[in-house]
C-alpha cells in the first residue's frame, strides 16, 4: 500500500509504501510542514496533524 504525504500550506508531497519515509523526506524540505496522509486508493485521510519529536 502506497501513501501519499501532502504539505497542506506549501503543496508539496511524497509517495512512498513506508509513510514515516515520505514525512521525513518532506520534512527535510519543510521543518513546519503540516502534514496530511492518504492510503493511494482510499477516499479517507489516513492521518493529519503534525507529530512530536522529542529533542536527541
Amino acid at each position: 500500500m502506497q501513501h501519499y504525504v501532502n504539505d497542506i500550506e506549501t503543496g508539496d508531497s511524497e509517495v512512498d509504501k513506508s509513510e514515516i519515509a515520505a514525512c521525513d523526506r518532506l520534512e527535510a524540505r519543510h521543518p513546519d510542514a503540516q502534514i496530511w496522509i492518504v492510503r493511494i486508493g482510499s477516499r479517507h485521510v489516513c492521518r493529519f496533524g503534525g507529530r512530536s519529536r522529542r529533542p536527541a
